[in-house]
């Protein structure tokens, strides 16, 4: 099993030229949007939706991907790769990770 990792602060800096200004940016902007994100996958998820799964999961791990290296972008990830085989079978359990990961690495951003 893979390290956990919820924020890489020095990943994230090498990724930005070491701007940290604009790191505490990406961070707010993301804080900000992740709930709405988060309440996309939720309602694909219960509908069991796989395009719209397949979207959101993208978009958020797209967004995720700008702090580097951590176990978020992994989940979006697999939630992703669920969607777009049509494989839901745990998809709510995937989700619920997910949900924990989006809260670790909100917590670990809002502390920059």
């Amino acid at each position: 099993m893979k390290d956990k990792i919820v924020f890489d602060k020095s990943d994230a800096l090498k990724m930005i030229e070491d701007d940290e200004e604009f790191l505490k940016e990406l961070a707010e902007i993301f804080i900000n949007d992740a709930p709405e994100q988060m309440s996309a996958i939720k309602e694909a998820v219960i509908s069991r939706n796989n395009e719209t799964l397949e979207k959101a999961a993208h978009k958020l791990k797209g967004a995720v991907a700008n702090f580097g290296r951590n176990t978020t972008t992994d989940t979006a990830s697999k939630l992703e790769k669920m969607a777009k085989e049509n494989k839901l079978d745990g998809v709510e359990e995937v989700y619920s990770y997910l949900v924990k990961d989006i809260e670790n690495l909100i917590n670990a951003l809002s502390a920059l």
